[in-house]
């Protein structure tokens, strides 16, 4: 009969007998086989987190690392994790297990983010474009520097224009995309970069009216039944247009050139 394989959330004793390296293998397999409950799952990456942070803290000096375990499929594993898709809950608990892998890892982490991102992109389906764009939002905060470069890279932001525009719409893609765009729009050289090349779709988006769109549909078919934000109304939903509101407003707030030294008080009199 087949021994069964230790699960992280039902046997913690057990895990607690293997060593760094064993547990992080055994944390990775399930994280990749997946179909556990969102409970187990947060603590399976609650339990790696620890793993890295104890790598972090060591400063090179244990070897073979955690880090050296990993390849593409895990770092991709983890990353998945920060899908908008997954439940809140896990997002924030993946978020914080990517931080500490970052943090463990030094350059060879950054790298693996920028590979990981730059593949998606290359995909192009609109899983890898969600997936993607979730993982950039998540990561400008925590990873700036290979986030930005990534963010920046070349013919990038052009190509988000015609995926915006594009005739039949994916609510999660645009969201997901927004969500990206909001947290770059933080960062002075993201913002410039962005009224170049997103300033003409983004206000398009906000002028969209989808009232009209509906009326229309309406009238040549009273049967559709029309859903805002679906793809078959081929129109923006109200948070996609939300998202783009505060999105412009960032830009042109921080592209704003205020004077060195502001009129005192008398002198506004």
């Amino acid at each position: 009969m087949d021994e069964q394989p230790i699960r992280v959330a039902s046997e913690p004793e057990k895990i607690n007998d293997l060593d760094d390296l064993d547990q992080a293998r055994l944390i990775l397999a399930q994280l990749m086989e997946g179909g556990q409950e969102d409970n187990d799952t947060c603590q399976a990456l609650d339990r790696l987190t620890k793993l890295f942070h104890k790598d972090a803290a060591a400063l090179g000096a244990k070897s073979p690392s955690v880090c050296d375990i990993l390849d593409d499929v895990c770092v991709d594993t983890i990353l998945g994790y920060l899908d908008m898709r997954q439940a809140e809950s896990v997002r924030q608990h993946a978020t914080l297990t990517a931080s500490a892998y970052l943090e463990a890892a030094g350059d060879r982490g950054a790298k693996a983010l920028q590979k990981f991102f730059y593949d998606r992109i290359k995909r192009g389906t609109y899983d890898d474009y969600i997936v993607a764009f979730c993982v950039a939002a998540a990561m400008f905060p925590i990873a700036p520097a290979p986030t930005t470069e990534m963010f920046l890279s070349e013919g990038f932001l052009p190509s988000l224009s015609p995926l915006m525009r594009r005739k039949w719409k994916s609510r999660k893609v645009e969201t997901a995309c927004l969500e990206m765009l909001d947290a770059a729009s933080m960062h002075p050289q993201c913002r410039e970069s962005m009224q170049k090349y997103c300033t003409d779709w983004l206000e398009e988006i906000i002028d969209q009216d989808p009232a009209e769109l509906s009326k229309a549909i309406h009238s040549a078919d009273p049967e559709v039944e029309v859903t805002p934000g679906s793809i078959a109304m081929r129109r923006h939903s109200q948070v996609v247009q939300q998202l783009a509101t505060v999105i412009l407003t960032k830009m042109m707030v921080g592209t704003l050139k205020l004077p060195l030294m502001m009129p005192s008080f008398y002198e506004w009199r």
